[in-house]
C-alpha cells in the first residue's frame, strides 16, 4: 500500500515537473528566438510557442492532479474514519 502512494506521488510530481518545464519553454525559446531573428519574429515565435505548448502544459496539470497524494495526516485520519464506518 505505501509502494503505491510512493508511486502515485513520483508520477503526480513528474507531471508537475513536465507541466512547468512546458510553461516555461516558450519563454526560453524566446529568449534564444532573440539572438536568431529580429525582435519583431523572436516575439511571435514566442507566441506561437505558447499557443501551442501551454495547452498541453494544462492536460498535464489536469492529469497530475488525478495523482494527488495528501499528507500522511489527512490520510491516517480517512483510513480512521473508515475503519470505523466498517466497524473495525
Amino acid at each position: 500500500m505505501q509502494s503505491e502512494k510512493h508511486k502515485k506521488a513520483a508520477v503526480g510530481a513528474f507531471l508537475n515537473r513536465s507541466a512547468l518545464f512546458l510553461l516555461m519553454l516558450p519563454v526560453a525559446f524566446f529568449f534564444w528566438a532573440l539572438h536568431a531573428y529580429p525582435a519583431h519574429e523572436a516575439c511571435w515565435l514566442g507566441v506561437a510557442t505558447a499557443i501551442y505548448v501551454w495547452p498541453v502544459a494544462g492536460v498535464l496539470f489536469v492529469i497530475a492532479a488525478g495523482f494527488h497524494v495528501g499528507p500522511a495526516s489527512q490520510r491516517m485520519k480517512t483510513a480512521a474514519e473508515l475503519r470505523q464506518a466498517h466497524g473495525h
